[in-house]
């Protein structure tokens, strides 16, 4: 971990007292977004307190093991820039997928023979979604590589990817374990990243996603100061590592 790397930790412990259910209760969500008002919250929620997790993981030396905290928090950062753009029009689409997850899980749990998980709960559960009301228009954007595609950009796809191999069972989640030098085998990841610039990008990359469903747009100041010492520390970064510095866009009034 380079000096420079260290910059990032005081941007993420500020960003993180941004957002809380006390601070926000007096805010108030955007024309277009009330519906959907309790998603954009709990999506939040799961970057926010993922990101904690991840750097604890990674602190007491679980960051290979926190792959899929990394893959979730990506996938939830999609899902409020998608958000961000279309407010209530996702609440079609989010309820169609509920249904459908539902009732798959009903159908594992009659194949399964449990006894132990009530079918009339279920079956509530997927009329509650009322699913054949619903416009079934944007259904394909129920696939994470479908929103990243439409509403992020080419590098989520990359780090998505890198993710879930390292995710599922495959060569990638096996390898960390194995010196590759001497052949020895090891209890612990050979590689471990620190977790603290990840959990800051993406953090960041959720707050600017939520604040577009409440009216006014929250920390207006605070959070173009934040994005532009993020900014300045990725720039020595990349410089410390050799790489050319980021072509940043200009910061919109925020």
């Amino acid at each position: 971990m380079t000096d420079a790397r260290l910059g990032y930790q005081p941007i993420l412990e500020e960003a993180l007292t941004l957002y809380s259910a006390p601070r926000m209760s007096g805010q108030t969500f955007r024309q277009g977004w009330e519906a959907v008002g309790h998603l954009a919250h709990g999506w939040y929620l799961r970057c926010h307190r993922g990101a904690l997790a991840l750097v604890v993981l990674g602190d007491a030396g679980f960051a290979e093991e926190a792959s899929p905290l990394r893959r979730s928090i990506i996938e939830h950062v999609v899902a409020l820039q998608w958000l961000a753009v279309e407010g209530d029009r996702v609440l079609d689409t989010v309820a169609r997928a509920h249904a459908d997850s539902s009732q798959r899980v009903r159908d594992a749990v009659v194949t399964a023979g449990w006894t132990s998980i009530s079918l009339k709960e279920a079956d509530e559960a997927i009329a509650s979604a009322a699913a054949d009301d619903r416009d079934p228009a944007n259904d394909y954007l129920q696939k994470f590589a479908s929103r990243a595609r439409r509403y992020s950009d080419a590098h989520t796809m990359v780090e998505y990817l890198a993710e879930c191999g390292r995710s599922h069972p495959s060569y990638e989640s096996a390898i960390c374990y194995y010196d590759l030098s001497d052949g020895t085998l090891v209890n612990e990841s050979t590689r471990s990243v620190w977790q603290a610039p990840f959990a800051t990008t993406h953090v960041l990359e959720a707050l600017q996603a939520v604040r577009e469903a409440f009216d006014p747009r929250p920390w207006p100041g605070e959070f173009q100061r934040l994005i532009e010492r993020f900014r300045d520390v990725t720039d020595v970064v990349r410089k410390e590592d050799g790489l050319a510095p980021v072509e940043w866009t200009p910061i919109p009034q925020l």
